[in-house]
């Protein structure tokens, strides 16, 4: 994969949590200097997807497990964490609008262990949402930065009894690289992925929970991943939740759609992409 830097991009996320309202950074990741090319060489990333077994509507215990993984992830220097869909909660949209964020506080943890770290973690929780359903949320936790939320967008048949949808797709930025977020039944919509590479996303990473539809699943991100010739990676669960028996499985994609690395179906794991020299790797690494 060849990766070179892009021109400056407007880049959206939601980042109030009540009112799903966007903002727009201007991400300027390389100086237009007179007499000096664009085409400088990218910092090193690594992204990894943790993998987990959560505990039904237990945000202390499943927090714990964030913690576990994200300790792990930086002691091999990963620069960005996501997780899977509803992680802080677990997969239980009947207990949503009861557990939905209304404010920052359960989030602290993470934000001290992204500042600690230097890293970037993309947790998912129900996200309250003032006169109108709880949404599917994925909390973007950055060092040194505000808290920022993206809404999933698409939601899955059912999903709409007790969720509202976003209405905004979202870019983050990772040292240079520009990295689309995804939620599950998101990415079964092509023009989730349009919306995303449009606004400037060179990396898909999605947050799911995939069981008995893993194969049709993981189709699609690897079809993506070779059509729009950019990495993407998915977090899964490894064990029950929301009555769903998730299939763990983990996995990530290069450019061409070569699946590179895949987590063990029954373990609490990370799955790695590495980006340097203009290369993609991956590797797994399993919780002891």
């Amino acid at each position: 994969m060849v990766i070179t830097t892009p021109a400056p991009k407007e880049h959206w996320g939601c980042r109030d949590m009540r009112q799903g309202v966007c903002f727009k950074i201007l991400a300027d990741d390389c100086k237009n200097i007179a007499g000096i090319s664009m085409n400088v060489i990218r910092e090193r990333l690594s992204i990894a997807a943790g993998q987990f077994a959560p505990v039904r509507g237990n945000i202390e215990e499943n927090m714990r497990c964030h913690e576990l993984l994200i300790t792990l992830a930086a002691s091999v220097d990963v620069n960005l964490i996501i997780f899977p869909e509803l992680s802080l909660t677990g997969y239980e949209p009947e207990l949503a609008e009861k557990l939905a964020l209304t404010d920052e506080s359960c989030l602290q943890p993470l934000q001290a262990l992204a500042d600690r770290h230097d890293m970037t973690i993309v947790a998912g929780a129900p996200l309250y949402v003032q006169d109108n359903k709880p949404a599917i949320g994925a909390c973007v936790i950055s060092a040194g930065q505000p808290i920022s939320y993206y809404r999933k967008m698409y939601l899955h048949p059912g999903e709409s009894d007790y969720f509202s949808s976003g209405t905004a797709a979202c870019v983050i930025t990772a040292r240079t690289f520009n990295v689309g977020v995804a939620i599950c039944a998101d990415a079964g919509q092509p023009r989730h992925v349009e919306q995303t590479v449009q606004i400037g996303a060179e990396i898909y990473i999605n947050s799911v929970l995939s069981a008995g539809g893993y194969e049709k699943d993981t189709d699609v991100l690897k079809n993506y991943a070779k059509y729009y010739a950019m990495p993407t990676l998915m977090a899964n669960y490894c064990g029950t939740s929301g009555g769903w028996k998730p299939v763990g499985k983990s996995a990530a994609w290069n450019a061409k759609g070569e699946l590179i690395a895949q987590a063990p179906e029954d373990r609490a794991a990370l799955v790695i992409m590495d980006f340097k020299d203009g290369e993609c790797a991956g590797k797994v690494i399993c919780l002891s």
